[in-house]
C-alpha cells in the first residue's frame, strides 16, 4: 500500500510538471508580431518575430501624449534597427509558471552584440485580462519583454484576443515565415 502510494506521488508530481511546461505562443490572426516562448533542456527561449519587418514592431503600450511623441521616436528608431527576430534565453529558474497564458522570465540575459548593439534581456511577462463592459466580458492577453539597449530601457509590449495564445505549443514554421 505504502508502495502505491509513493508511485502516484511521484505519477502525480510528473504530470504536474509537465502541465507547468513555459511553452506557448501567441499570434494575430493576420501575423505581425508574434511571441514564441519554449523551454529547451534547463532554459526558457522568448522569440519575437516581426513579420512585416523590425520597422512595425510595437514599442510603446499605454496613454500617449503629445509630449510622449520624441521619446517613442527615438525608441522606434533603435528598435527598428535591431534584426526581424529577436530572441533571449532565461534560466529556467528565473521563470515563473502562474497558469498556462500567465508567465514571467525576470532577471539579466547574457548580453549579445545584435547588429552592432549591445542587447540584453530583463524581463518577459505574460497576463491574462478580462474587461467587463455593458456589451459583456471580453479576454484579452498581454505579453511583453523588457530589455536593454546600450544600456537604455526598451520594451516589445502586445496586446492579443483571447483566441491569439494558446499554451504548451509553438507555432509551425511556415506561418512564422
Amino acid at each position: 500500500m505504502k508502495c502505491l502510494f509513493t508511485i502516484s506521488i511521484i505519477l502525480f508530481s510528473l504530470a504536474s510538471a509537465a502541465s507547468n511546461k513555459m511553452d506557448m505562443a501567441c499570434v494575430t490572426e493576420f501575423p505581425s508580431t508574434s511571441f514564441v516562448v519554449r523551454e529547451a533542456a534547463d532554459t526558457v527561449i522568448v522569440e519575437i518575430f516581426n513579420h512585416n519587418g523590425p520597422q512595425y514592431r510595437p514599442v510603446y503600450d499605454g496613454v500617449v501624449t503629445p509630449n510622449d511623441l520624441g521619446t517613442i521616436a527615438k525608441r522606434a528608431n533603435v528598435v527598428s534597427k535591431l534584426p526581424t527576430i529577436l530572441r533571449f534565453e532565461w534560466p529556467r529558474t528565473k521563470c515563473e509558471y502562474h497558469g498556462p497564458l500567465v508567465k514571467s522570465c525576470m532577471g539579466t540575459t547574457d548580453e549579445q552584440d545584435v547588429n552592432g548593439f549591445k542587447v540584453s534581456g530583463w524581463s518577459f511577462t505574460s497576463s491574462e485580462v478580462t474587461e467587463k463592459t455593458f456589451a459583456g466580458d471580453f479576454k484579452s492577453h498581454k505579453v511583453a519583454v523588457h530589455f536593454s539597449v546600450d544600456g537604455s530601457s526598451y520594451s516589445v509590449p502586445m496586446t492579443y484576443q483571447e483566441h491569439d495564445c494558446e499554451p504548451n505549443r509553438y507555432f509551425r514554421k511556415n506561418i512564422l515565415q
